[in-house]
């Protein structure tokens, strides 16, 4: 047996169950087996149906829509919000956005923060092109050369670095 104080409160230990003892209860630190088997489950949930709708918009309101609405189109944004313009047809390339509508660069940390890869994906078209014109742009940014691995089955290109604003900013200028 061992005493052990943790806070106010003074437990005791049995070593060959493993088990702390409390004046209140008892609890069982390695073992499931113990535990009560849940028997006689009864849902005592009190609800009220109400087919009111003034009541029904307040829980429209909770519910998560469907599908993303559509962004409101205006002549300026307060955020970094950009929407895409119509020249992004021009290019052998194209980059959807997604369906929140934001454009699909991404940075992964690996190795416990040692590695950045930029990752961009949802690419159609031209990738190898857009490959070419991706290093051109980040190349100055750089003192090493640009390593990038493009995956032309998935449609992504992944960068070592971070780059991911820098991308996006390029993107945008584009017209995606």
């Amino acid at each position: 047996m061992e005493l052990i104080l943790r806070g106010s409160q003074t437990l005791l230990r049995t070593c060959s169950r493993n088990i702390v003892s409390n004046k209140y209860k008892q609890v069982r630190l390695n073992s499931y087996y113990s535990s009560p088997t849940i028997q006689n489950v009864q849902i005592n949930t009190k609800y009220e149906i109400s087919r009111s709708p003034d009541e029904w918009k307040y829980v429209e309101r909770i519910i998560p829509p469907i599908t993303v609405p559509n962004f409101a189109q205006k002549e300026e944004y307060h955020s970094e919000f950009k929407p895409p313009s119509g020249n992004a047809k021009d290019h052998p390339y194209f980059i959807p956005r997604t369906k929140n509508h934001m454009i699909p660069v991404y940075l992964h940390i690996q190795q416990r923060g040692m590695r950045r890869l930029t990752v961009v994906r949802k690419i159609q078209g031209d990738i190898w092109l857009l490959g070419k014109e991706l290093e051109t742009f980040l190349q100055p940014m750089s003192k090493k050369p640009i390593r990038m691995q493009i995956n032309e089955f998935t449609g992504g290109i992944r960068i070592n670095g971070d780059y991911v604003n820098a991308i996006k900013y390029w993107l945008q200028e584009k017209g995606f």
